[in-house]
């Protein structure tokens, strides 16, 4: 029989044991809470696959104790913390939270946005109504995205709603929907940056995109441009944001992810008031965690019967 490691914490216990309830599931699995990392490390030997591990426990250490592990499942879209050598190099099948956290990040996305168009992270803070400039309308305004998954489209759809032009950009050729304009891979980046009024980020974390947008890149934008980054810290160089205050040529600029993370309180970035900065919370809904646990309930009914598993990780390209 085969058995199923499933790492629980105290948000989302009720809903696995209603749905392993529902489902039968309970003699297929092994159920551990997340803060209790030693029974996680005694137990691996026992599994053919791991769901919801946390991320730091991806160790050298860990991966020596399986024995016969076929499966691992990341609850977050980003697999760049747990693709250890030995999990990379090996034929352990990984999947992972992309496409179902669509939603809640680019409506996190979209509030960054427009709390600085309509000047609302200002109103907030206090700063007198003559020394704020105009609010702007993002009709019209060219939008790009960098990093069409499930997030950058879920992002598109929501800025086509607002009127903007939307620009794609990703190194996966994407369905011809309405609500991308233009699309381009990623070596057109530095001529596109030029046109855009907007450019969101959301692409993952690779060896490719490891600190991508940096002072060459924040150069080809355009004065008076927005940037938000909703996916992660590493893939902007935050010092290239201070360097000879180019931060100032933009209206604003929105991070849900920094690096490091989070920020020191003394940081310069968290004092500039073209700057919004977020906790890393664009991952969090009142839907996430029932939408995480359903794709997972699924897949383990995929798994006892060897069937295909849904959202499966390129290890090589690194999401």
């Amino acid at each position: 029989m085969k058995k199923i490691i499933l790492i629980f914490n105290k948000q989302n216990k009720k809903e696995y044991l209603k749905e392993i309830k529902n489902e039968n599931l309970k003699s297929n699995l092994i159920l551990i809470e997340s803060t209790n990392k030693n029974k996680i490390f005694e137990k691996i030997h026992l599994a053919d696959a791991l769901i919801g591990c946390p991320r730091e426990y991806f160790t050298k250490e860990l991966f020596q104790k399986t024995k016969k592990l076929k499966w691992i499942h990341c609850g977050g879209a980003g697999i760049d913390q747990i693709l250890i050598p030995e999990i990379k190099n090996s034929n352990i099948v990984l999947t992972h939270g992309k496409i179902i956290q669509g939603p809640e990040v680019a409506d996190h996305a979209l509030g960054l946005l427009l709390s600085i168009t309509r000047n609302l992270h200002l109103h907030i803070k206090g700063e007198a109504p003559k020394n704020i400039q105009r609010p702007i309308e993002l009709r019209n305004k060219t939008c790009g995205i960098f990093g069409m998954g499930g997030i950058g489209f879920s992002i598109a759809e929501r800025l086509k709603g607002f009127g903007a032009k939307v620009i794609g950009i990703s190194e996966d050729l994407i369905p011809l929907v309405s609500f991308v304009d233009e699309f381009y891979t990623t070596e057109k980046l530095l001529k596109i940056l030029p046109r855009l009024d907007v450019l969101i980020c959301a692409a993952p974390l690779t060896k490719d995109t490891f600190k991508l947008f940096n002072l060459k890149h924040f150069k080809k934008m355009k004065k008076g441009s927005i940037f938000i980054n909703i996916s992660r810290g590493k893939l902007v160089d935050i010092r290239a944001l201070l360097k000879n205050n180019i931060y100032l040529k933009f209206r604003g600029i929105g991070l849900d992810v920094t690096d490091p993370e989070p920020l020191l309180k003394g940081h310069a970035l968290n004092n500039l008031k073209n700057i919004i900065i977020t906790p890393h919370t664009a991952g969090l809904s009142d839907k996430n965690r029932a939408r995480s646990v359903k794709l997972i309930i699924k897949n383990i009914k995929r798994f006892l019967k060897n069937k295909h598993l849904l959202n499966i990780a390129d290890k090589d390209r690194e999401y």
